[in-house]
């Protein structure tokens, strides 16, 4: 109580001399976690959007300078959260960040700001649900949004999704812009970071993903993330030129991972465990690319390089039921020109699908295909329960399925369940009986996927890219996914400051 009287007198003070000063709002009464007797350690960090919050700054907050968010304290995010100013957000390994729901609390790092959030396996950053064991769910908060200044397709100035609001009496294009022309901008770095529970919907077909990354500059680092039961996408680039290495996409809603607007980085080692019966009315997908919205020539074109991908998909064995919502593992449309290269993609209705169908240029999807500049090889595609290969341009696909068959390798009659140790078990939020327990996504004795990756290709031939042996995220004996990536959050208490694990 003494605290809340001591802030309430600060902000008094403060808002007498500039009313719209932006505070953190420590509040020992705001949904301080279930169970726990230490209310001191709960900060309420009241964003745009949030009217619940008590103390003068509530609903006002961005960080707009150098600021460090400890373990030794739970941090709830409530409304849309700012670090703007060309501040730095620097978060301690072990912290526990939560968004509130009914606010749809969500962080933004803007243009020229940077978030310094780098955990260890022991200690991950995790932000999570603000929900109670037991009780959470997908679209549970928003999520965590990266803006930059890298290069985008559609201007320098593009606004992100979601539904975002910049604080009042503010420039719109300084808090929920992004885009510009600094290929090597640096939006800070994430590392060993969970994102638990986000991706909540501002309307229909409008939501907040896991990750969600707008401009994006190559000078960002972003290595071991994990995307956890998102309620939209895991991983969504709207342009930049970001690479990634160490991503887990786990339980994801609609697609695992999505590329527009002219996103040209790279990423390597990256898994997606999709769950049969969760799927969006939208369709969902392992990859989804498009050049942008409308399918345009607009450069720089889409032209992310993926190598060492694993996308588990609905289906774990032949006659599986499985969601209808489901549709391809890879679907590239759009005048994409993305390149999937020694991966694994398992268990969708539709294999792959170069799709022309909204275009400005006709066919020009298949035609980044076939002049080379979209590279799909050394890849296995099984247990595809329909079409293992799908052209919407007819007069080219025949050339097209033959180059893909030769370049990949396609058996409808396996699954992922011949490669990897045992990758199909789920945490208590969709595994039961036989099927909860800790996935093991190394690869079995004498998997097929051991050996035969290659690099000697120019999209993969670059210093980015670590040539290993096998194929898809991990090989046989590295489980890089060990310690620091929870399966079970839903098990997890989340009222101990530190405790995340």
């Amino acid at each position: 109580m003494k605290n809340q009287f001591i802030l309430l007198a600060l902000s008094v003070i403060l808002c007498s001399t500039s009313c719209k000063k932006n505070i953190i709002v420590e509040d020992a009464s705001i949904n301080a976690p279930s169970g726990s007797n230490a209310f001191g350690n709960v900060t309420v960090i009241s964003g745009i959007g949030d009217n619940t919050s008590t103390g003068t700054g509530a609903g006002v907050t961005e960080i707009n300078t150098n600021t460090t968010w400890t373990a030794d304290k739970i941090y709830l995010l409530k409304g849309f959260v700012f670090v703007s100013n060309n501040a730095t957000l620097t978060i301690e390994p072990g912290t526990i960040i939560k968004g509130d729901k009914a606010t749809k609390g969500t962080l933004i790092v803007t243009r020229g700001a940077k978030i310094n959030a780098v955990g260890t396996v022991e200690k991950p950053i995790v932000f999570t649900s603000a929900s109670a064991a037991g009780a959470r769910r997908e679209g549970d908060w928003g999520g965590v949004i990266l803006l930059g200044k890298a290069p985008v397709n559609t201007g320098t100035d593009v606004k992100i999704e979601g539904g975002l609001v910049q604080p009042t009496g503010k420039n719109d294009k300084d808090y929920i812009y992004y885009g510009g022309i600094d290929v090597a901008d640096n939006s800070g770095t994430m590392k060993y970071v969970r994102i638990e529970y986000g991706g909540i919907a501002f309307s229909v077909d409008n939501e907040i993903n896991g990750l969600t990354m707008g401009g994006v500059g190559n000078g960002t680092t972003l290595d071991y993330i994990q995307v956890y039961r998102s309620g939209d996408d895991a991983f969504e680039w709207f342009g930049g030129t970001v690479n990634a290495k160490h991503l887990l996409a786990i339980g994801t809603w609609d697609d695992d991972f999505d590329t527009d607007f002219g996103y040209s980085g790279n990423v390597q080692f990256a898994l997606a465990q999709r769950v049969a019966t969760v799927a969006d009315q939208s369709q969902s997908n392992g990859f989804e690319s498009d050049n942008n919205g409308t399918g345009t020539d607009q450069t720089p074109k889409t032209s992310a390089v993926f190598s060492n991908v694993t996308i588990l998909g609905p289906i774990k064995k032949a006659g599986d039921a499985f969601n209808a919502n489901f549709y391809h593992g890879a679907q590239i449309r759009r005048n994409s020109s993305i390149s999937i290269l020694n991966s694994i993609i398992s268990g969708f209705p539709i294999g792959i699908y170069i799709d022309d169908t909204k275009v400005v240029t006709a066919n020009s999807t298949s035609t980044n295909f076939t002049s080379g500049n979209m590279v799909i090889a050394n890849n296995l595609i099984y247990g595809t329960k329909n079409t293992e290969v799908l052209v919407s341009n007819t007069a080219a696909a025949a050339a097209i399925e033959a180059k893909l068959r030769a370049d990949n390798v396609f058996a409808k009659d396996l699954f992922g369940s011949s490669l990897y140790t045992n990758a199909y078990l789920y945490g208590s939020d969709f595994g039961s009986g036989a099927t909860l327990g800790t996935p093991n996504f190394v690869l079995s004795t004498n998997s097929v996927a051991a050996t035969g990756a290659a690099f000697t290709n120019p999209k993969v031939s670059g210093a980015f890219f670590t040539p290993v042996a096998y194929k898809g995220a991990f090989g046989p004996t590295d489980n890089w996914a060990a310690g620091w990536a929870a399966v079970d959050a839903q098990s997890l208490a989340y009222t101990t400051p530190g405790a995340v694990r």
